[in-house]
């Protein structure tokens, strides 16, 4: 990784992660803005009636057509109590991504995260191997998507299949200070990774190792009709029509909402909506219903940690800039006449392939291994 845009994330190296064994989390000790256990008690020590009900809503893989008007109509006319454009994480995986449609996405207020660039099962990968696929990806998504590099700051792994101490290693040594991979069973704030992770590990390897600034945003599982437990939304049993497809993220969000109210979670793969035009009128019917409660906010993963960083009541929180409407030093939308779209040859095949930050084609369909070619 030899481009400038890599030297940019070496710049913001931290030093590697301690080979300490990490111990049990003491509150008495870990305390925020730069530590936390984790668990159901609200951040800052509010009330749980002043806080805000966060909704998390992410998106997994490519970025393209198949998703592009399912996205128009989400974030269409939906806003925040604050008056603010509802907000969401997307973990772009680079294969089949269209990364004009990343810059729009970008350009409209949303975080853009790594999902790594071939999305493969990482168990076995080495320290480097993570860094070549994770921080690779931040690199594609601000070289052709115009992303800044100080706002990538985390990543999903492929599968959930965390990578344990060595990927958390790669985050931290390059300036990336979150994941969001691991499933509980127990709902949570997010926690810190200087301690051991508070719950059982559900795809080892976890880390077993102290890192220290690094926070783990839980992905709590939801409760389908027949029991049992799914960490992606969409991998849920439920039957196929709108009533009972609502029904299911109703039922989830009022079993947070009315006990703990930690944040509510919601992890898609990005193509679960395509064709299925009664999925996404019963999500639309979902959204609607509980934006029209005056304490829920949908916001980023990295939205959620600052607000742990600096927890704030439902008052402040309608005139601070925390969860605000306004994103300087992001680049306009794409637009048609900017977009540069290329037919590249990629093994024995072709891909389809456009961006507005190039005023060529790149010689060959950009991988892990000609990053730094275009």
């Amino acid at each position: 990784m030899k481009s400038h845009i890599a030297v940019a994330f070496l710049l913001a190296v931290i030093g590697a992660a301690s080979s300490q064994q990490a111990g049990r989390c003491d509150p008495s000790f870990c305390r925020l803005p730069t530590c936390s256990c984790g668990g159901t008690e609200v951040p800052g020590g509010h009330s749980r009636k002043n806080i805000p009900q966060f909704v998390l809503l992410t998106f997994d893989d490519a970025v393209n057509s198949l998703n592009e008007q399912f996205f128009k109509d989400l974030f269409a006319n939906r806003r925040n109590p604050n008056g603010c454009p509802l907000k969401s994480t997307f973990y772009v995986s680079h294969e089949w991504t269209d990364y004009s449609q990343v810059q729009d996405l970008y350009a409209d207020g949303h975080e853009m995260a790594s999902h790594t660039v071939t999305h493969s099962d990482g168990k076995g990968f080495d320290e480097a191997k993570w860094a070549s696929e994770v921080i690779g990806q931040a690199e594609m998504l601000v070289r052709y998507g115009g992303v800044n590099p100080e706002d990538i700051k985390g990543m999903r792994a492929p599968f959930l299949q965390t990578g344990g101490d060595n990927m958390f290693s790669a985050l931290r040594r390059y300036g990336l200070y979150y994941d969001s991979s691991m499933s509980t069973t127990s709902p949570s704030w997010p926690y810190t990774l200087e301690y051991a992770i508070p719950h059982s590990c559900a795809v080892p390897p976890c880390p077993r190792q102290s890192h220290p600034g690094m926070w783990e945003i839980p992905m709590p599982t939801l409760k389908d009709i027949r029991g049992g437990s799914c960490a992606m939304a969409d991998g849920c049993f439920y039957d196929e029509d709108k009533a009972s497809i609502q029904k299911i993220f109703t039922e989830n969000f009022l079993d947070r909402y009315t006990k703990d109210k930690t944040p509510f979670p919601l992890f898609f793969h990005s193509a679960w909506f395509f064709n299925r035009p009664h999925r996404a009128e019963a999500f639309f019917k979902f959204i609607d219903s509980i934006l029209a409660l005056p304490d829920v906010y949908f916001v980023t993963s990295q939205e959620l940690i600052k607000w742990m960083q600096n927890p704030q009541t439902l008052d402040t929180l309608k005139t601070s800039d925390l969860l605000g409407c306004n994103f300087p030093n992001r680049p306009q939308r794409c637009g048609r006449r900017n977009k540069k779209s290329c037919t590249l040859s990629f093994r024995s095949d072709q891909r389809q392939w456009s961006s507005c930050q190039l005023d060529s084609c790149p010689r060959q369909y950009p991988w892990v291994n000609n990053l730094a070619g275009n």
